[in-house]
């Protein structure tokens, strides 16, 4: 089910509403790129500030121009496990195909919470669950003994792992090699040694350069080591050009640039890039032209904007 690039769609906005039309255009387009999978709703596509039926809205909307051709994954996680059980109902009705729970935010609960609040889902939801760890983000973190007492659960079936302390990460990974599959956090991810490989990454940036993201994972799913390697350094300038920013800002801006139809405002409290940022953006993303040949001419006059 899920295979290659992975996409957590960003959300264009027009004024205080979602902008339908220019969000039906950017799948289209990440879609003609060969991606594997669409995911609404997360960080990336402002999940925290849409409303439970914009969220709705934006599944369907994804559902209906996918179709059969590659997943929808809805994040549905929240801090409230009721409310997360809703919000995944209503994905299911809306045509997800998956559901991604992010680890429980802000009220930090025990290892024991983590394992009822994810349990409580599964059991009271149809839809297959990605379990997302986060805790740079959430603050609490899943432990290899809690994971493995969820994969109990047979609603489980991947484990999407962000995790920045890799000792932490390669035990996780490890308590649950043999029963979840695994995605990896960009399409340049380091793989933990002595696990099996992930078959899918999601990757942010995909939504400014589609065509290198699923290329630079297939060269390096397939051990092309020298063509991954020189399309990986543009990509890496890239991503820390927009991560001087908080995700999605740096990310929006950088697709505004490629196409002046997609509104770089995020919703409050995010804010459009600094000047600052915004040059280092520039600057990585005409260093692209090199690399992929999809934004060659959309970068012409970059520096100079």
């Amino acid at each position: 089910m899920l295979n290659g690039t992975l996409v957590p769609l960003v959300t264009p906005f027009l004024g205080a509403a979602v902008d339908e039309d220019a969000y039906a255009h950017h799948i289209e387009e990440l879609l003609a790129a060969g991606v594997g999978g669409l995911i609404t709703g997360t960080i990336a596509g402002e999940g925290p500030t849409l409303a439970s039926a914009e969220a709705l809205r934006l599944v369907r909307i994804a559902t209906g121009i996918a179709g059969r051709r590659v997943p929808v994954i809805a994040a549905t996680g929240t801090h409230c496990t009721a409310t997360t059980i809703r919000a995944t109902r209503d994905a299911a009705e809306a045509g997800a195909a998956a559901a991604m729970l992010v680890t429980p935010y802000y009220n930090k609960p025990s290892q024991e919470g983590l394992r009822q609040h994810f349990e409580a889902v599964v059991r009271n939801c149809e839809l297959p669950v990605i379990l997302h760890n986060a805790p740079q983000r959430t603050n609490v973190s899943l432990a290899p003994e809690t994971m493995r007492r969820l994969l109990q659960q047979p609603g489980l079936f991947a484990l999407f792992d962000e995790d920045e302390n890799s000792a932490r990460s390669a035990a996780l990974a490890q308590s649950c090699a043999e029963r979840l599959w695994r995605i990896a956090p960009g399409c340049q991810s380091a793989f933990a040694p002595g696990v099996r490989a992930p078959r899918a990454c999601i990757a942010t940036l995909a939504n400014v350069v589609p065509h290198l993201c699923v290329r630079l994972w297939q060269k390096r799913m397939s051990g092309q080591l020298d063509e991954e390697a020189r399309l990986a350094a543009p990509l890496i300038r890239l991503q820390q050009a927009v991560d001087l920013e908080p995700e999605p800002a740096g990310v929006k801006y950088a697709i505004s640039l490629l196409n002046p139809a997609f509104s770089p405002i995020p919703r409050l409290p995010l804010v459009e890039p600094a000047p600052a940022s915004a040059a280092a953006i520039r600057v990585a993303l005409a260093g692209l032209t090199i690399a992929d040949e999809h934004v060659r001419g959309a970068c012409q006059g970059l520096l100079h904007a």
